[in-house]
């Protein structure tokens, strides 16, 4: 638990991060206080169970019709200033909606204002989702979005707490209002974000259906992470299944409808749990039994809690419940982080947050249709098991994906060895290094071949992997001098990236020589998030001292380094 608990705390010395998940908290406690004060305003008001669902779905629906068309935006944008955007729109029209409330104002006018608000909001989770990678490295995203993961499933039980704490406290207006301020809490943690992030929608000028053609073929492309979005969406069915299950099961467990609270609480509960574990489930060679154990975990405690009547037993079913869906989701969003490419990643987030409550939605009819037909006994079981079901046949291309990952890896072990004994990985973590061993180039130079010359652009890091290569330079000099001869296993034109500098030195083959072109972006994404070593900075002062002896004491590192 130790290994797991110091990521979590290299995670948060990311001060974006901490910037990100504090405006999170605000946000989501404050919505899910407003949902159960506008729903207690709308029923006062009307007595009907049919706006109550209106009511639902003014808050739902424009997250499944917008989100898509949300992500384009964010990849258009510099996605910072859209979720700044989406904040500040949205504090405007929840205290439009606040204005509503508080002067007893029509019902109809207040569902139109939450679901303009929703709307505005649709933007900022996809613009969010592609800056996180940005912030703390892939090393840290399996962490981080457990994190998220974590709070999420404490906003649920606390949301709806705070909110009947406002009902017993004040009027509603005062919960509507409290939630206005979140947006606007928001927006003022994020004007303090440093950075920076855009896709490349529009780039070409494309037309907008272009632009969400990028996302889906994207998506599409990458087999697994479109498979493990379709495992989100099972598991979102899951959870909305449970939303129509539970009062009728409290209700059988003897805990009438107020029972509702301590299931969902239960599963809240587990998904805290799991998060807590989420890194070392990452780590797992093989994905495949990992997501299916996830969905076995979610799905087969309602098939189980058929035959359950101790509402003890219940409540840890559902704590088992919620750690399986934290695991899928943690997973899932991870993958499409690490896989899918920068420049479309907040129209592939986008794509996500429309296909989850499009997903909850359908699943919330189709149970209450079985709930009415044949009973909740035999719901619990059509739940448990069907579900089971569709992971164990929609496993298969992660199974196969597995099988191609584990074969690549043998093929590249040699590679990663050879990565791993240089002091300029020392910092790197396994997986980021085999992501470096796969992305680089091997190329063979001929004796004689000049590898990279003084003066030229700086653009990627060269690993020797056999034979010996001169080393010269003019640099402050009036002549070209010999400085030295490398010999494998060694890397040069380190200096160049590390300093932001021109190459500072003319490197030949001195005979047949094998080498790993690694590109700048590659090299700096594997070391982000990671010390540069103390040995690897003296080697490379030292080696700029001989070439330019003024620029090695004035001109500074430009890694990016772990935020304090």
């Amino acid at each position: 638990m130790a290994a797991g608990s110091g990521r979590y705390r290299d995670t948060m010395r990311h001060r974006d991060f901490r910037l990100l998940i504090t405006a999170f908290l605000i946000d989501q406690v404050g919505s899910w206080a407003s949902n159960v004060v506008l729903i207690v305003w709308v029923f006062g008001r009307t007595h009907s169970p049919t706006w109550i669902a209106l009511t639902t779905a003014a808050g739902w629906a424009p997250r499944l019709v917008f989100s898509v068309y949300a992500g384009v935006l964010a990849d258009r944008h510099e996605r910072t200033k859209v979720m700044l955007s989406s904040a500040m729109l949205s504090f405007v029209a929840m205290a439009g909606l606040a204005l509503v409330v508080a002067s007893d104002g029509p019902v109809v006018l207040a569902l139109v204002l939450a679901a303009v608000a929703a709307t505005f909001a649709s933007g900022y989770r996809p613009a969010a989702g592609a800056v996180i990678p940005e912030v703390v490295g892939e090393g840290d995203l399996v962490p981080a979005n457990a994190i998220f993961g974590a709070l999420e499933s404490l906003v649920v039980v606390l949301g709806p707490g705070i909110g009947g704490l406002l009902l017993v406290a004040g009027s509603p207006a005062t919960g509507i209002t409290l939630n206005a301020l979140s947006f606007l809490a928001a927006a003022l943690i994020v004007v303090r974000l440093k950075v920076r992030s855009r896709g490349n929608a529009g780039a070409a000028g494309e037309s907008v259906l272009a632009q969400l053609g990028a996302g889906f073929g994207a998506l599409r492309r990458e087999r697994v992470a479109l498979v493990l979005v379709i495992f989100c969406c099972l598991d979102s069915m899951v959870y909305a299944a449970s939303t129509v299950i539970y009062v009728p099961l409290s209700e059988r467990l003897g805990t009438g409808p107020e029972g509702y609270s301590y299931l969902i609480a239960g599963a809240s509960f587990g998904g805290v749990l799991a998060a807590g574990l989420a890194n070392r489930f990452s780590a797992a060679r093989r994905l495949a039994p990992v997501i299916l154990a996830g969905m076995f975990m979610l799905a087969l405690p309602f098939a189980v809690t058929a035959a359950v009547h101790a509402p003890v037993l219940a409540f840890l079913l559902q704590t088992v419940a919620g750690a399986g869906m934290i695991i899928v989701d943690v997973l899932a969003v991870t993958a499409l982080q690490r896989d899918l490419p920068r420049e479309v990643l907040s129209r592939v987030f986008g794509i996500f947050e429309s296909a989850v409550p499009g997903a909850l939605l359908v699943a919330s009819f189709i149970t209450a249709v079985i709930l009415r037909h044949v009973g909740l006994t035999k719901t619990l079981l059509a739940v448990g098991f069907g579900f089971s079901a569709a992971a164990v046949l929609g496993i298969w291309p992660i199974l196969r994906a597995d099988r191609n990952s584990l074969a690549l890896v043998r093929a590249l072990e040699p590679r990663v060895a050879l990565l791993q004994s240089l002091d300029l990985f020392s910092g790197a973590s396994r997986s980021a290094l085999e992501r470096l061993a796969r992305s680089a180039a091997e190329l063979t130079m001929p004796a004689g071949t000049v590898v990279v010359r003084e003066g030229d652009d700086a653009d990627a890091l060269w690993v020797l992997v056999a034979g010996e290569v001169a080393v010269s330079a003019r640099g402050e000099a009036a002549h070209a001098r010999r400085l030295r001869t490398m010999a494998a296993p060694s890397y040069f034109g380190e200096i160049g990236l590390l300093r932001g500098l021109p190459r500072t030195a003319t490197v030949r083959a001195v005979d047949d020589c094998k080498l790993l072109r690694i590109e700048a972006d590659d090299f700096f994404a594997a070391l982000q998030g990671a010390a540069v070593s103390s040995s690897l900075l003296a080697q490379s002062a030292a080696r700029l001292a001989r070439s330019h002896p003024r620029l090695s004491s004035t001109t500074p590192v430009v890694v990016p380094q772990p935020e304090g």
